[in-house]
């Protein structure tokens, strides 16, 4: 339990860092990320990642565990990579379905009722509700791959989108110091899930 607690403590201050502004940022941050393959061919199920099961009797709780599938299926279904997705929840919410931001943002993905609304029948084809993890994740993951899609699987414009909104999209070098640290922040969550060092 302290583990979670701990890592759950730094993604509430790696968010509340995101306000800050740091216009010259330094170290691995003056880069965008790279050694992550944001897009999967679905047809390939060679290229899918690989998880082991957990025998550990002091292992997740089960709700973790099903999060964590969800993520996954909803990554192979989109064709996202599914440590992404679960990177991407992983900061968001720390997988929790109940969490609503203060701007108002629903769930395990944070998305956006008005967001949900227009997109949801334009990318899925059917209206979502948010409340219900599935949907929330289904709907969270094609908005995340219709960004990658957009920017030509460029990691850091989907996910400066996701984040704060296309008018925010701007190359590495000109983009605003708190989209480069969320950026930073959802790529170093994905690579632990990829490591095998997530909470589930």
């Amino acid at each position: 339990m302290l583990p979670l607690f701990a890592l759950a403590c730094c993604v509430f201050l790696a968010t509340q860092a995101c306000g800050q502004d740091q216009s010259n940022l330094r170290g691995a941050e003056a880069h965008p990320p790279t050694g992550l393959q944001p897009s999967l061919d679905v047809s390939a199920t060679s290229t899918w990642p690989q998880t082991e099961p957990s025998l550990d009797p002091n292992g997740p709780p089960l709700d973790m565990m099903i999060t964590k599938s969800m993520l996954y299926a909803a990554g192979l279904k989109h064709g996202v990579n599914p440590y992404l997705v679960m990177g991407l929840a992983w900061h968001e919410s720390g997988w929790q379905p109940t969490v609503v931001s203060s701007a108002g943002a629903v769930g395990i993905m944070q998305v956006m009722p008005a967001t949900a609304a227009a997109d949801g029948p334009a990318l899925l084809h059917r209206d979502v509700n948010l409340f219900d993890p599935g949907d929330n994740i289904d709907m969270g993951t094609a908005i995340l791959k219709n960004n990658l899609n957009r920017y030509k699987n460029d990691l850091a414009k989907a996910l400066t989108a996701y984040y704060a909104g296309g008018g925010a999209v701007a190359d590495w070098a000109n983009l605003r110091a708190d989209c480069r640290r969320y950026v930073w922040a959802v790529y170093n969550a994905a690579i632990m899930f990829k490591e095998g060092k997530g909470p589930a």
